[in-house]
């Protein structure tokens, strides 16, 4: 797979693309499947294939392409439950087939919003407290709306739900049963909702002999301001995403139209790196690898800023509109530097 005199993947590797998948993320991971097998063709990876998994049945192509000796990387654009949450990575280490992304125990422990935010505060990183569902239903609890329901371990904002006031509260656990059942049985949680910027950034690992044997120019990446290298990472070009929506819920994030970037993100430099900084402090923390998207909202960004993060996404979206490719041109990375980066960064 790779040669003793480089460090590269060899472009006769036998990569499959694994993406679609069971969870309500499906048709944005099938757009990043889709693109991101593209690109590894038109980069010279000529033995680049797709396994789309629409059915529990296709996880036995999987075994099938190791048994046959036809895959030697699977590039992984498997978005939300099953795909990214440790349950596929965890098939293909029985398998010893190397992958994209965070390993088992950091893929599993991201997609658990709950987890996540125990381990970065554990780690003293800023995160939003859960509101326990019992202490709003109490008449005295007024001052603690408006407040955001939030699905567990879904990505792509699904199920996310703002809700003001404790009348709304009540109203829409009586309508939805379903919803009611997943906050008593921790499916789902609630924090409150903070009004302020939302910001994202990637982080990538940074190795100067990979980088150099990709033809990656350092040098120039070193010395961009709008970027932070830190060791073995980079922290891309934040963005700054400005809903139409009260919010960046899931209509604003795949409607047209419905959002407008703003890549630099214009805030200071020094909240600049002060995003930069907890961006790697959390992808450490959380035992990430691989590329992972870390996503923030900041209060009072021109006055005190106060900083939290909302998630870590371990399984970064890569379609022609996706924040990662976007914040890497932004960085001075090609589609092809990145794709690449990609399958030499397992």
């Amino acid at each position: 797979m790779k040669t003793k005199s480089s460090m590269l993947v060899n472009k006769t590797s036998k990569i499959i693309v694994i993406d679609e998948g069971f969870s309500a993320e499906k048709e944005v991971s099938l757009r990043s499947g889709r693109n991101v097998a593209n690109l590894l063709s038109n980069s010279g990876y000529d033995n680049t294939k797709s396994l789309h998994l629409s059915s529990k049945e296709d996880l036995k192509k999987i075994i099938d392409l190791k048994l046959n000796n036809e895959i030697d990387i699977a590039v992984l654009m498997t978005h939300g439950t099953f795909g990214e949450d440790g349950a596929l990575q965890g098939l293909l280490e029985l398998l010893e087939i190397p992958y994209t992304g965070s390993k088992l125990k950091a893929s599993a422990n991201c997609m658990d919003k709950i987890t996540t935010k125990a381990i970065l505060e554990a780690s003293q990183i800023p995160v939003f407290k859960n509101l326990e569902l019992e202490e709003l239903l109490k008449d005295n609890s007024t001052d603690q709306f408006p407040i955001i329901l939030k699905a567990r371990a879904d990505g792509s904002s699904v199920g996310i739900k703002k809700v003001n006031s404790l009348d709304d509260l009540e109203s829409l656990l009586a309508k939805d049963a379903h919803k009611s059942e997943d906050l008593k049985n921790k499916k789902a949680f609630i924090e409150p909702f903070i009004s302020g910027i939302e910001i994202t950034t990637s982080i990538i690992p940074f190795n100067e002999k990979l980088y150099e044997e990709l033809n990656i120019d350092t040098k120039e990446l070193k010395n961009n301001q709008d970027i932070l290298i830190d060791e073995d990472l980079v922290s891309l070009a934040l963005l700054k995403l400005i809903p139409e929506n009260e919010f960046y819920d899931y209509e604003a994030k795949y409607t047209a139209g419905k959002t407008t970037f703003e890549l630099p993100a214009k805030i200071s430099p020094e909240l600049t790196k002060k995003i930069h900084k907890l961006a790697m402090k959390a992808y450490r923390a959380l035992e990430c690898s691989g590329f992972a998207r870390v996503d923030f909202i900041i209060k009072n960004p021109e006055e005190t800023p106060e900083i939290n993060i909302l998630e870590i996404n371990t399984l970064p979206g890569m379609t022609d509109t996706s924040d990662l490719p976007a914040q890497a041109k932004a960085s001075g990375l090609s589609q092809e530097n990145l794709i690449e980066l990609l399958i030499n960064s397992k």
